[in-house]
């Protein structure tokens, strides 16, 4: 069992590193605070998360993954990229309620890197389960593909302004010289619910 545990937690570190300079490229490196420590790979949780153990250093994370995900390489590949994107602006210790942008763009991530693997068809049977099975996320991937589309440098100009980017605001936009409708500017920064 160790040996296996060891095995899933390699090939999780590999992936990250193989994917790590193209997530910084699409969204900006992570904000100097954040410290990742590794994967954690555990039966007992049914989706993959975050972690943050520590108060004094409340950036510092392990990304704790399913078992289960190592049957699928394409959930595979979108759940280490969702979390990876997610690490490049952590929500820290305290935790914080994260916008429809935060999580359209860890879609975002996860579906540039399905397509760019497993190729189109993939990227549609991927996107018909987000919008038949989590649609909330299938939405907030929607409305960051609108804003990239308009401007591909939206989110690192966005960071720029405001490098953690769940705190960014409809000023932020402004001052990051992004336009996009109003309508999908505040659709982006509403509450995400899953």
């Amino acid at each position: 069992m160790a040996d296996t545990y060891s095995t899933e937690v390699n090939k999780l570190e590999k992936l990250r590193a193989a994917w790590l300079p193209a997530v910084e490229f699409l969204f900006g490196e992570a904000v100097l605070e954040a410290k990742f420590d590794g994967f954690d790979v555990s039966d007992d949780i049914a989706k993959p998360s975050a972690v943050f153990e520590h108060a004094d250093e409340p950036y510092r994370y392990k990304i704790q993954m399913p078992a289960r995900v190592f049957s699928n390489d394409v959930m595979l590949l979108a759940d280490v990229i969702q979390e990876m994107v997610r690490g490049q602006y952590p929500i820290g210790f305290e935790g914080a309620k994260t916008p429809a942008l935060c999580e359209g763009v860890a879609v975002f991530g996860a579906i540039t890197a399905i397509k760019q693997v497993f190729g189109e068809e993939s990227v549609d049977s991927y996107l018909n389960a987000l919008r038949e099975q989590a649609f909330p996320y299938y939405d907030a991937f929607s409305y960051v593909a609108v804003l990239l589309a308009e401007d591909p440098q939206a989110i690192k100009k966005l960071r720029g302004v405001q490098p953690f980017l769940y705190k960014v605001e409809r000023a932020d936009f402004e001052a990051a010289q992004v336009e996009i409708d109003r309508k999908i500017k505040d659709i982006l920064l509403l509450a995400f619910r899953a």
